[in-house]
């Protein structure tokens, strides 16, 4: 009942209006505001989620999103794929049959985190990402729930989304400062080339194209190519796009140095409606850790503490060591990490 809600519930299902109108959706935290929406709207009932999620795991490791050997396998493919124009299809083939290798293991996973101790394997930063975007965007669409049809179709988008770089002058993408802005309006090409050289391959996925050709479009209209908004831009390449930019934020490059993921994971969540879709962030948020095991932080209470266990539902209310013993953020949601040392 509407009567017995607080703040810190968070709803389990979106709440409707009498027309079907979604006033609240599944993953909103109740706050005084919000509560007063629903009585204003005369909602009688919800549904919330237990403040102890029995499928709640407390871990101290996380498993890797794949194992070496399939991760050499994809940078190998995605790597004779970008190169080898003439082999594409041949490589293409390869690499469906990997990304719907790791959409099954991964799907048969108790729990799906994105942590960045995951293996790291040297390679030409465009091929590693392109990895790496892969991996994220399908640990973000089981976060939302999608089927393994669109799961493997995400694999495929994050693997090839930039291939249309193969065609931008290296000495542009490695360059070791600020872009000109001639140089930047290059760059900004490879998402329409890219869309290009994918179409002729008639044996993938329109939607696999799109994810190439909208990946750096925004909510707000602000992106690139085509300066689109909200409803006109795949779903899936919201998706992509989230995975893209944690990976890139997340990355050394040679311009700059890499963001801890706690860093990270605000940026994104501050470009919620203006850059980046609100349900493509909440499920990002459900699956990336932003504090490594080991990670010194300072709470808002004044204890300082060790991050000790991670929670699977939560994994931004981890365990904290304090002096005054194990605090676990999940059930104290008065108290915040403020820092980390």
């Amino acid at each position: 009942m509407l009567a017995n809600a607080n703040d810190s519930m968070v709803l389990a299902k979106d709440v409707l209006d009498n027309s079907g109108r979604v006033l609240l959706t599944a993953g909103v935290t109740l706050r005084p505001e919000t509560i007063g929406l629903l009585r204003k709207h005369q909602v009688v009932s919800i549904w919330v989620k237990d403040k102890y999620d029995s499928r709640n795991r407390e871990i101290t490791s996380i498993q890797n999103l794949t194992c070496a050997a399939t991760r050499l396998k994809l940078i190998y493919n995605v790597q004779n794929a970008f190169s080898n124009h003439e082999k594409f299809s041949v490589y293409l083939t390869e690499l469906q049959q990997v990304i719907t290798q790791v959409v099954c293991e991964l799907s048969a996973r108790e729990y799906v985190l994105i942590y960045l101790n995951d293996i790291q394997i040297k390679s030409e930063y465009l091929f590693m990402h392109s990895v790496n975007v892969g991996l994220f965007a399908i640990a973000i669409g089981m976060a939302m729930g999608l089927e393994e049809e669109e799961l493997i179709l995400l694999g495929m988008g994050g693997l090839l989304h930039d291939y249309g770089k193969t065609r931008v002058p290296p000495q542009i993408l490695n360059k070791n400062g600020p872009l000109s802005w001639k140089e930047f309006c290059q760059v900004k090409e490879h998402a329409a080339i890219g869309y290009n050289l994918l179409r002729l391959e008639e044996r993938l996925d329109h939607r696999v194209k799109l994810m190439a050709l909208q990946h750096h479009e925004r909510c707000d209209g602000r992106g690139y190519p085509w300066g689109i908004t909200g409803s006109e831009i795949h779903p899936l390449a919201k998706i992509v796009a989230v995975a893209d930019v944690y990976d890139a934020l997340t990355t050394d490059r040679v311009y700059r140095p890499r963001m801890e993921p706690y860093q990270a994971i605000a940026i994104i969540n501050q470009g919620i409606g203006s850059q980046f879709d609100e349900v493509v962030v909440r499920a990002f948020n459900q699956v990336a850790v932003p504090y490594n095991i080991g990670n010194v932080v300072t709470l808002d209470n004044g204890l300082r503490g060790a991050v000790i266990r991670i929670n699977t539902s939560q994994p931004a209310r981890p365990v904290v060591w304090t002096e005054q013993g194990p605090l676990n953020l999940m059930h104290e949601p008065d108290i915040n990490i403020v820092t980390v040392i």
